[in-house]
């Protein structure tokens, strides 16, 4: 699989395309907002995009579709791994996919409404998605280990009085300003083409005093364990490939 890399294009032409083709449905993070169109006005877009794939060679004088691009699409839509996930900064958030199947592998990520995609490893997509959050420095502080239930009530979601301890400071973390933060998640797709998602995204805030991540995981009996800590960029790809393992067992 060879595309021009990168190649942009607007969100938009991307789902009208893939649906004509029949690829799939559109990973999540790259879907376009649904809008509605005068008539004249959809006709004009539809001719301007034919316009736009001619000039990036996407399709051919009869609009066929290059097989490349097709199966770099169609990566878009039913990959057999996938890292992914929204990164926010400041008020800007983007959507990020690093996908594959086998050796083939794109990152595709959607600002506002455009999307940039570009070919990469396919061994090396958690720290391919990683690297998209800003450079930002881990949090000063201890890592702190402990049951949901003892930050929430079971009734209500009421914050516990006794909230002392690791409760406490977690606290005193989730009210400091933040800067930005993302949810990254896991998916893989067995032979049957049946995708299986992690249970539990990992999620990471930034503050003016640096990176935290939170991740909750199952404890048994309807409880769960969540650790929040200070985050490298190492940790968060770390913990992604502790989900990707445990989603292939």
């Amino acid at each position: 699989m060879v595309i021009a890399s990168p190649l942009t294009l607007s969100a938009d032409a991307l789902g009208r395309l893939v649906r004509a083709e029949r690829l799939g449905d559109l990973h999540v993070t790259l879907r376009p907002l649904a809008r509605w169109r005068p008539r004249p006005d959809q006709e004009q877009l539809e001719a301007d995009e034919r316009d736009e794939f001619l000039g990036l060679g996407l399709i051919d004088d009869s609009g066929r579709l290059d097989p490349d691009v097709a199966a770099t699409f169609g990566l878009l839509c039913r990959p057999g791994a996938e890292f992914y996930g929204w990164i926010s900064e400041g008020e800007r958030t983007r959507g990020v996919l690093a996908a594959a199947s086998g050796r083939d592998a794109v990152l595709a990520i959607r600002d506002r409404d455009t999307v940039t995609i570009n070919q990469i490893r396919a061994d090396a997509l958690p720290d391919v998605l990683v690297a998209q959050a800003p450079d930002v420095l881990p949090a000063r502080g201890d890592t702190f280990a402990f049951l949901r239930s003892e930050v929430f009530a079971a009734s209500g979601g009421r914050h516990r009085t006794d909230d002392d301890g690791p409760v406490r400071s977690v606290h005193q973390i989730m009210a400091q300003p933040t800067t930005g933060g993302g949810e990254l998640n896991v998916a893989v797709r067995d032979r049957t083409g049946r995708r299986r998602t992690a249970p539990y995204p990992l999620r990471y805030v930034d503050t003016d005093a640096g990176r935290w991540l939170n991740h909750m995981t199952d404890a048994g009996g309807g409880e769960h364990n969540v650790l929040v800590a200070p985050a490298t960029r190492t940790d968060l790809v770390r913990r992604l490939q502790d989900m990707h393992r445990a989603l292939l067992g």
